[in-house]
């Protein structure tokens, strides 16, 4: 799963433009991925200048 780091993101939206599948929204300036949409191609985390975006391991229930 690729999670964004809210308290680091500064709202530059270079994740929007390179995220082929629409994942990313921004909401109050942040990016926020729609995990549903996302297909982890980790794109946005190679453009992210302050490094906001991360991969953390999905819960198992």
């Amino acid at each position: 799963m690729i999670f964004v780091d809210k308290t680091g993101c500064v709202g530059c939206e270079e994740c929007l433009h390179v995220c082929p599948t629409l994942a990313i929204i921004m909401k109050e300036e942040k990016a926020e991925i729609t995990q549903h949409k996302c297909n982890e191609c980790e794109r946005c985390i190679l453009v992210c200048p302050v490094k906001a975006i991360k991969i953390v391991p999905a819960h198992v229930n």
